[in-house]
């Protein structure tokens, strides 16, 4: 039997920690994640991938990607030193579902350490 999980998460939108049940992912994308496609269905996933099929073509997903890390970080008053900031720009160029899921843990983190 699997156990329920607790979701924590920054305040967004006046939400706040709450449970999982077994397979279920948080509805605002923060995780925790039990298999891509949840990754992938996350709010933030969809978001870049909606921004990039608003104007397509190939190198054009990091941005949204850097987006979603860099709000992530912020958020969760992360200050990024120039190396730091190097190593978002890289992960930008993963796929939407690694930087979902590299969000989510900074997010949950942080949360965590409220």
């Amino acid at each position: 039997m699997t156990a329920r999980r607790l979701c924590a998460h920054a305040d967004l939108d006046g939400q706040g920690m709450h449970w999982l049940e077994p397979g279920e992912s948080c509805p605002l994308g923060s995780g925790p994640y039990e298999t891509r496609e949840q990754a992938r269905d996350s709010d933030r996933a969809r978001a870049a991938w909606k921004a990039w099929r608003a104007d397509p073509g190939p190198g054009k997903m990091a941005p949204h990607l850097h987006r979603m890390l860099d709000e992530a970080c912020s958020a969760a008053g992360v200050e990024l030193g120039a190396y730091d900031h190097r190593i978002i720009q890289w992960m930008s160029g993963w796929e939407p579902e690694v930087c979902a899921v590299l969000a989510g843990l900074i997010t949950r983190a942080a949360a965590g350490a409220r």
